[in-house]
């Protein structure tokens, strides 16, 4: 499912305008920042433009409520602070335990608000630098110029953003947004004539990796790697997206694909009937968001309908389908609808957060109606690593005479949320490349700027500096970060403490290294103390999707078959997240590094949660009745069959990849379909005329499905075990 080349070539072209705009923006906005701490000279001048650019990247897509409540963090941070400092200062080792537990504390609050929590552990964790490299008053000074040089960088965001040139990466967005309904309307429809035509349709290639939102994640939705409960519309949106594609996918995979010719002509009709009322909504939300608009609320009785009783025709007809109440409870469809309810909720959630001002936008940027608790276990794991990095750091600093100063505090609070160990590898090495190219740039233009000091060409270069960086950050999702860190570094190498001056590199170097030390006992810290691996996360939740479906398949054939709830949550979990996290092993090397043949392993899953949705479909048209009885006893040794494969193959996936490699891989041939041929010969036809002896056959051809798909999976899942181990 991918967009038509002239609509892809519109969106590229409406993207890369929305992308230098905003660069010239937050280019702006960094040079008015560098202005404003000139004419007034603001002690650490050199903060205000990277808090701006900062705002412009990291608070994205709503600086100006980022800016507020990063502020006040900032503020009560510094205070408590200050009062540990004046109370304990006396008392250098309790000082440092009582703020560490103090930045401890604020690093929990990153699960609700993460720049602001970050912004306002990081004041605390750089004066602890500032105090021991000083003395009390240092570090008093210290926390009212970093909350003064925020306040001038908000303000300089706000002037730029919201008075003269208002965001225009969210535009960007909806254009992309509409063609993705578009897009979802045409496949629904498709969908509809294709059932209601009652001919098998051809496999549809689809693309691999339904991406479309993914040059915009830099800027609209930093927290799709956090997961679902996410307070950024943005991502909601995004997340929401893909969810309906992928259950729009299985449903044109299983059911329009194989399904029409065999379903009674009266079911046929009623499933289009919700696929066109389906379309119809995707049209209303096409409509909305071309007008910028919210939609009337999603009609609640499509759902019930599709829940409890799409089949209500035929029960009223009196032609012997009064089994047929149960419908598609749980099915495909049922699901593919409750994602269409859900992204009709992230519409209007969004389109009320595009037109809210600066009040409605604090109160939608609120986490607490995700449901998202303050504290769980990355919120501790991020506080852990943060206080035992600035212990490294703060030992190394004054015990062993490494360089960094205070930077090393600035880059460790954003290093101990990072999430996992492959993405700190990222950070450390794309962000050194970001800083030498800043550097550089640094250099040629202090050449400049020595023989013409004139404070004009002087922001004419920090302008042209922050909208290459911007643009790199922007335009290079993967290297992202090189771009981020040239944007921070550009400011230090051009601006002392007492205000803007012009060939000082100083600053410059002290943070080359703080990145160097800082980053080196982040991944120190990453892989010994608390290791979060990106393979192993993805394969623990393979592992764990497949002994998942052994426990579904063993239930659908216990009795009541009425109650089985069909494929795992965690098959779709697992094929939603996975990509993130290969993006994230690529920075990994040996058995920890993003093998490819992980796109096929995903391929399969989808195989597998497509095949045990159509189950879940067809045993849902009918309750149990005597054929389907002596079909589910004929393959009785099924679900053993599946227990014992699936969880080889999960332990395929364990972590030491030496025992990995010594399972075999698993040859598993039900063959359902051959067996139940066979036997169908000399099962008696059943009298109830509501009973489709098609059925198990079909239900045959998916168990049979599920086995090569699994037979697959393994294959592949060995030959990576042996390139891991070395074999």
């Amino acid at each position: 499912m991918v967009p038509t080349a002239q609509s892809e070539r519109l969106y590229e072209a409406a993207l890369r305008q929305g992308q230098v705009k905003h660069a010239l923006k937050t280019a702006l906005s960094c040079c008015l920042a560098t202005a404003l701490t000139f004419y007034f000279h603001v002690p650490g001048g050199q903060f205000a433009p990277v808090f701006a650019y900062l705002l412009m990247t990291v608070g994205m897509p709503s600086p100006r409520p980022n800016w507020l409540l990063s502020q006040l963090a900032i503020i009560v941070s510094a205070v408590v602070s200050a009062l540990i400092l004046v109370v304990c200062g006396a008392a250098p080792l309790v000082y440092l335990v009582v703020t560490l537990l103090w930045i401890f504390t604020c690093t929990l609050f990153t699960n609700w608000f993460l720049l602001p929590a970050t912004l306002g552990a990081m004041v605390s964790a750089l004066a602890i630098f500032v105090f021991f490299h000083g003395a009390v008053g240092d570090a008093l000074r210290f926390y009212v110029t970093y909350g003064l040089n925020l306040l001038i960088a908000g303000f300089a965001v706000i002037v730029v953003d919201t008075l003269l040139w208002q965001l225009t990466t969210r535009k960007i967005f909806l254009r992309r947004l509409a063609a993705v309904y578009a897009l979802l309307e045409d496949h629904c429809r498709y969908a509809a004539r294709t059932v209601r035509a009652g001919e098998s349709a051809p496999a549809e290639a689809t693309s691999e990796e339904w991406a479309p939102f993914r040059p915009l994640r830099q800027l609209l939705a930093p927290e799709l790697r956090r997961g679902r409960n996410t307070a950024n519309p943005f991502a909601r949106m995004i997340l929401a997206c893909r969810s309906l594609n992928l259950r729009l996918w299985f449903f044109i995979r299983v059911i329009a694909l194989l399904a029409p010719a065999a379903l009674p002509e009266e079911v046929r009709h009623e499933v289009a009937s919700l696929l066109d009322r389906c379309a119809e909504q995707l049209h209303t939300l096409l409509d909305g968001t071309l007008r910028q608009k919210q939609v009337p609320p999603f009609d609640a009785e499509l759902l019930e309908q599709a829940r409890s009783g799409l089949f209500e025709a035929s029960l009223q007809s009196g032609e012997g389908d009064t089994l047929l109440i149960h419908g598609v409870r749980g099915s495909i469809l049922y699901r593919f609808i409750q994602g269409l309810q859900g992204l009709t909720t992230s519409h209007n959630a969004l389109l009320a957060n595009l037109h809210a001002g600066l009040a409605g936008q604090l109160v939608d940027i609120r986490a607490f109606p995700t449901g998202r608790r303050l504290v769980d276990v990355n919120s501790v794991r991020s506080g852990t690593k943060l206080v035992v990095i600035l212990l490294i750091l703060l030992a190394a600093e004054l015990g062993l005479g490494f360089p960094g100063g205070s930077q090393v505090a600035f880059f460790a609070t954003f290093f101990a949320s990072t999430g996992n160990l492959g993405r700190q590898n990222k950070t450390d090495l794309v962000g050194l490349a970001g800083l030498l190219g800043g550097f550089v740039f640094s250099i040629v233009a202090a050449f400049f700027t020595s023989r013409l000091p004139q404070f004009p060409l002087l922001l004419a270069l920090v302008f042209l500096g922050e909208f290459l960086a911007n643009l790199a950050y922007q335009r290079l999702p993967r290297y992202g970060v090189a771009g981020l860190q040239a944007g921070l570094a550009l400011p230090f190498a051009y601006l002392a403490t007492t205000g803007p001056e012009w060939g000082s590199f100083s600053s410059a170097t002290t943070r080359f290294w703080g990145l160097v030390v800082a980053g080196f006992s982040a991944v120190v810290v990453h892989a010994y103390l608390w290791p979060v691996l990106p393979m192993r996360q993805l394969r623990a939740s393979i592992a764990a999707a497949l002994r998942d479906t052994s426990a579904s398949l063993s239930r659908l054939f216990a009795v009541p078959r009425s109650s089985w709830e069909g494929s795992p949550t965690s098959l779709e979990e697992t094929v939603t997240r996975a990509r993130d996290l290969l993006d994230d092993a690529r920075y990994l090397p040996g058995p920890e590094h993003a093998d490819l043949a992980y796109e096929g392993i995903l391929g399969c899953l989808q195989e597998i949660d497509a095949n045990l949705e159509y189950i879940h479909f067809l045993v849902g048209l009918e309750e149990e009745h005597p054929l389907r009885q002596r079909f589910f006893h004929l393959i009785g040794d099924y679900p053993e069959q599946a227990s014992g494969n699936l969880e080889r193959v999960a332990r395929q996936f364990q972590e030491s990849a030496a025992l990995a490699a010594r399972v075999e891989p698993v040859r598993w041939e039900p063959d359902a379909s051959g067996r139940w041929e066979h036997a169908s010969h000399d099962v008696q036809p059943v009298p109830d005329t509501g009973v489709s002896p098609w059925r198990p056959a079909v239900i045959a051809r998916c168990l049979d499905h599920i086995a090569r798909a699994v037979e697959r999976t393994s294959a592949m899942t060995t030959e990576i075990n042996l390139r891991n181990s070395g074999g």
